[in-house]
């Protein structure tokens, strides 16, 4: 009779434990501003302008960039995204303005806007090869609250504080680093992965929003200019980062 009601005891705080763990896990994907679908996406293409970014092989970076992001412009918008660019054109950005664009841009705030910078690498070695993502440093926080944000912003984090913004903005910008890098090395398996790394980018650190940055192979190897400059590669990378944000 005892070991019956020992064991009837356990087997309630073991239900009690389960329960709360639920209970938290669902209490923090309600909290989560990140937790619905994403409902615009902002494209920024590096450098352009009086900024041609890295030159080698032939190719310039802000050609390059800007080619890349009007496919994604194509991809998403066939996928029914909103697109916003913060160029369009070989026009010369200052780095604030890029982030003022996204801070600035229109969206569904049932959803949230992300911002991915599409650059191109470069090194003194012309054997270096490869593509990697770039999110902000864990512990840097994006001023989220900032009163020069737009109003869509400030009304889709209105209740939060900035920890817990920056909380949840962290674990997002990693989950779309990880599904762009694996979803790069299963279209493209026989192309090096650099992985997720963590950097103090400016557009990074302002833009009060998801948001990577893409380095897409490198331009000082003549492989990798040669692939990147191919319209069937640039095609299909968008589809790689289309597909990222479908499952973010």
């Amino acid at each position: 009779m005892e070991e019956r009601y020992r064991r009837g005891c356990e087997a309630v705080k073991r239900a009690i434990l389960f329960l709360l763990i639920l209970i938290m896990c669902l209490l923090d994907a309600a909290a989560d501003p990140f937790s619905t679908h994403v409902s615009a996406v902002i494209l920024d293409a590096g450098h352009g302008g009086k900024d041609p970014g890295a030159s080698a092989n032939g190719l310039e970076e802000k050609e390059l960039t800007l080619e890349i992001v009007m496919k994604l412009k194509e991809e998403f918008e066939d996928r029914g995204y909103e697109v916003i660019l913060t160029r369009s054109d070989d026009s010369y950005l200052e780095l604030g303005e890029r982030s003022d664009i996204a801070n600035s841009a229109d969206f569904d705030i049932s959803g949230f806007p992300v911002f991915i910078s599409i650059h191109i690498n470069s090194a003194a070695s012309a054997s270096a090869s490869g593509f990697e993502v770039y999110v902000k440093r864990s512990d840097h926080d994006v001023a989220m609250l900032s009163p020069s944000s737009g109003d869509k912003l400030m009304l889709k984090y209105a209740g939060y504080d900035n920890a817990s913004l920056n909380y949840f903005l962290n674990r997002v910008n990693l989950r779309l680093a990880s599904l762009i890098c694996s979803g790069f090395s299963e279209e493209f398996p026989s192309l090096s992965m650099r992985g997720v790394k963590s950097e103090d980018f400016y557009v990074l650190n302002t833009a009060w929003m998801p948001a990577v940055l893409v380095e897409v192979l490198f331009i000082s190897n003549r492989d990798d200019a040669r692939m990147m400059a191919d319209d069937g590669f640039q095609r299909s990378l968008a589809s790689v980062i289309a597909d990222a944000v479908d499952n973010l």
